[in-house]
């Protein structure tokens, strides 16, 4: 089993070991940004048939749920709206052949650590991933490490990729001076999950063009559908200093982040 890479990971390992076997991490992850949050989080042990993600490649549909809507499960979103990774992967915490996999539920808030157990059921590769909010697809990833099974302390650190499902228009959802191209639907008012409430976007659609990474005003306040794909390293959020109007509803001062944003410290206890 194989489904397209969800986000790329830069990892620098203090150390490594090769040989595999049945062990419980104990799993913790950081966040190191100042205003983005973490949606509850992937995490996937499994074989070599499993390739988390690929930079330079089109995302699948569950990685489209992940990224665009913290979407990993039937218990977020049934099955029937679309693939999510339940789908691709096989009944939760359970041995899937090729995977075992868990969501771990709630909120890494910015600065924030949280730690959790996981059995990793014999298999020799770990891969995490979690959707970065507010953002459009934006999310970060640890892909594919070798299981470290030789008691001790392991330490990588995880950069933010775009999954190019959707262009990055950083709209408030209150927003009422902003139609889609073609429709003339106003872009307030949607409410999907994803992305933080308030004065932050809390809309994941389809909307918005143009290279810098917001949507591009066309004729009389549209914006078009699109997606930046493929997968690639996250440009950040692009943001500006205006509330209310202005390419971007978030404040550039606050919500902008620099690699890596993410630290996870894996802890193999002594047998």
């Amino acid at each position: 089993m194989k489904f397209s890479k969800l986000a790329g990971a830069t990892l620098f390992a203090l150390a490594s070991v090769s040989t595999t076997q049945a062990v419980t991490l104990d799993i913790e992850i950081t966040n190191l940004t100042q205003a983005q949050s973490f949606t509850p989080r992937l995490v996937v042990a499994h074989d070599a048939t499993v390739d988390a993600f690929e930079v330079g490649e089109t995302a699948s549909t569950a990685l489209a749920w992940l990224a665009e809507a913290g979407v990993i499960d039937d218990a977020q979103e049934p099955a029937s709206s679309g693939e999510n990774f339940e789908a691709v992967l096989g009944p939760v915490d359970t041995d899937n052949g090729s995977n075992t996999w868990h969501r771990f539920g709630g909120l890494v808030a910015p600065k924030a650590t949280l730690s959790y157990p996981f059995d990793t059921m014999d298999k020799p590769y770990l891969s995490i991933l979690s959707m970065m909010i507010p953002t459009n697809d934006a999310f970060v990833g640890l892909d594919s490490i070798m299981i470290p099974t030789e008691p001790g302390t392991y330490t990588y650190y995880l950069n933010a990729y775009d999954a190019g499902t959707e262009l990055n228009d950083e709209l408030n959802s209150a927003r009422t001076d902003v139609v889609e191209a073609g429709t003339g639907n106003a872009l307030g008012g949607y409410g999907v999950p994803g992305v933080a409430g308030g004065g932050a976007p809390t809309r994941i659609v389809d909307l918005g063009m143009g290279g810098t990474g917001v949507a591009a005003t066309v004729m009389s306040g549209e914006v078009e559908d699109g997606t930046d794909g493929p997968v690639h390293i996250h440009r950040n959020a692009l943001g500006d200093t205006d509330n209310a109007g202005g390419a971007s509803d978030l404040d550039s001062t606050v919500h902008r982040w620099l690699n890596p944003v993410a630290r996870v410290v894996i802890t193999v206890p002594a047998s």
